[in-house]
């Protein structure tokens, strides 16, 4: 693999953010028609005509992830979120894989049928992850409640462990294994939805067994307020929902190997991918981002323009410092943008950071020329957007 565009290294690049930041001048005009795109769409593309089986599918999951609280949301100590692009997006295509079952993913759809879509979400007390607590948590739709609680009832059933209880929730199932690694697992069956928790510790010694119940807890609470708010994609109707939101999807490169998490997303969703989601939240909330996109490029939507620089200038590529590379020219016609060489020691690709108009764009590229030529593209592609 000669470049890693959506390996640790680069979701870090684009995901790792300080704070509001403080924007420079406003950018230079960009004469577009000046622009060097190469052979990438400098139009719109239609996103509908390359739908795949599971992209309906998809789009629920990340409704799902929408009205799935991110563990630092519950409790402020669970700053971290995912160290590397996990599978986050559950679809029936892509069933979970929950390794204490003894399961394959192959295997999940005879042992606990009816999935519809679900979430994951993921979050460590420290930066390494096995240096602390860790919380995994699966919001799972299925066809019918009797589904739901058929496969609360087997997933705990099929889980060693001592029994524990949950105050204030008589259905819920718990198991804990205690020793060197401790594990708190709870499950609760809500309407059609199955809520699932796993609370992994390496390092306490006694483990905390009350604070791990209250946190089981304390998901649970969160998690049903905020399913709420999920209007339900009717089950016949997910495979053929619509892919886009406002055409920002169909302004954003496509990516050259597609993956299940090449999609757009609600801001609230994009912080559950940061490896720091807390502090990405301000940048966030600061900047009014609402959409974001992953893709061929990274796109975020922020509130205007003037909001787009606070935000690219919250990113801060010195967390990254060991393994980013030095800056390099901008691509010609795109003077304010900001390039970094790459290291194909690293696998890291080289990339460029610009703004158009409200939004903030990300783009790797197989080389410097052709980083260029793909933010030549993405620019072209986002001058003309509302």
């Amino acid at each position: 693999m000669r470049w890693r565009v959506l390996g640790a290294a680069a979701m870090a690049a684009v995901y790792t953010i300080t704070g509001c930041g403080e924007p420079d001048a406003p950018p230079p005009a960009v004469d577009v028609s000046t622009l060097d795109s190469g052979n990438y769409p400098i139009v719109p593309r239609d996103v509908e005509s390359v739908r795949t089986p599971a992209a309906g599918a998809i789009r629920e999951a990340v409704r799902i992830g929408e009205n799935a609280p991110i563990p630092f949301e519950y409790d402020a100590r669970f700053a971290y979120g995912p160290d590397y692009p996990r599978s986050q997006i559950i679809t029936p295509q892509e069933p979970p894989y929950i390794d204490e079952f003894g399961l394959d993913r192959a295997s999940f759809h005879t042992e606990f049928p009816g999935l519809v879509a679900g979430w994951h979400n993921y979050a460590t007390r420290r930066p390494q992850t096995n240096m602390g607590r860790i919380v995994d948590t699966f919001t799972l739709r299925f066809e019918t409640p009797e589904q739901a609680r058929s496969v609360v009832e087997k997933m705990s059933r099929l889980t060693q462990g001592e029994t524990r209880s949950i105050e204030g929730y008589p259905t819920s199932l718990s198991k804990l294994v205690s020793g060197e690694t401790s594990r708190l697992r709870t499950w609760l069956a809500h309407e059609d939805m199955a809520l699932y928790i796993k609370i992994t510790d390496h390092v306490s010694r006694p483990f905390v067994e009350s604070d791990n119940l209250t946190l089981a807890k304390t998901f649970l609470d969160a998690q049903i307020e905020r399913l709420a708010g999920y209007k339900r994609t009717p089950a016949d109707e997910v495979a053929a929902q619509p892919l886009d939101i406002d055409g920002l999807l169909s302004r954003t490169l496509p990516a050259d190997n597609p993956l299940t998490r090449h999609t757009i997303y609600p801001a609230h969703v994009a912080l559950s991918l940061s490896q720091t989601p807390a502090r990405t939240a301000l940048a966030y909330t600061d900047a009014g981002v609402d959409l974001v996109v992953l893709a061929g490029a990274f796109v975020y939507r922020t509130r205007d323009a003037e909001a787009a620089e606070r935000l690219s200038s919250a990113f801060d590529d010195t967390d990254i410092a060991p393994i980013q590379t030095p800056t390099a020219d901008p691509p010609p016609g795109i003077p304010a943008a900001v390039c970094f060489t790459g290291d194909p020691d690293q696998n890291i690709a080289p990339n460029c950071r610009f703004t158009v108009g409200r939004y903030v764009v990300r783009v790797p590229g197989m080389n410097l020329q052709d980083a260029h030529q793909r933010a030549a593209s993405q620019y072209r592609l986002l001058v003309d957007a509302e």
